[in-house]
């Protein structure tokens, strides 16, 4: 993964995308809940591709909370 991909940075990009504030994604935010569909996180997933992380489409969207996302990529 890479080292710039971190829970800030992925909130931070995940708020923008969804038009958001940031302290309104908690870990236990259902994304699709606020938002996010398969368009979104497709640009996410290859925003993250692009600057290095690994990264899968199908993992994150079958469980589309925040803090199942950061286990799944090991962000810091």
């Amino acid at each position: 993964m890479s080292s710039t991909l971190t829970r800030d940075r992925m909130r931070t990009d995940l708020a923008a995308m969804l038009e958001l504030p940031t302290d309104e994604l908690t870990e236990e935010s259902n994304l699709l809940d606020l938002g996010l569909d398969s368009v979104r996180l497709m640009s996410l997933v290859e925003r993250w591709r692009s600057e290095g992380a690994v990264v899968d489409f199908v993992d994150l969207a079958s469980d589309p909370q925040l803090g199942a996302w950061y286990e799944v990529l090991g962000a810091n």
